[in-house]
């Protein structure tokens, strides 16, 4: 989903966790739980479709990714090879 959903706001590259469906939960008065300098991008993202009277435009899911697909083939693994023995 790209972020022409989210009228230019792109929640992947500016949520602190990446969400794709909403904040966390942990944001409070527009400002992210983790760091308090950093606005709360799903904040931002409701307030302008409110302004804009699209507020239904957050209706739609987006699937959590499959990163079996991505360039790697999957998440990162990282093997402590001295707690393997």
């Amino acid at each position: 989903m790209g972020s022409h959903y989210f009228d230019g706001l792109c929640p992947v590259a500016r949520c602190s966790k990446s969400l794709m469906n909403g904040p966390c939960g942990g944001s409070a008065q527009g400002v992210c739980e983790i760091s308090k300098e950093v606005p709360c991008i799903w904040d931002m993202i409701v307030r302008k479709k409110t302004e804009q009277g699209r507020l239904n435009d957050l209706l739609h899911y987006t699937p959590a990714k499959d990163w079996r697909t991505s360039r790697n083939g999957g998440l990162r693994k990282s093997i402590r090879e001295e707690l393997t023995q």
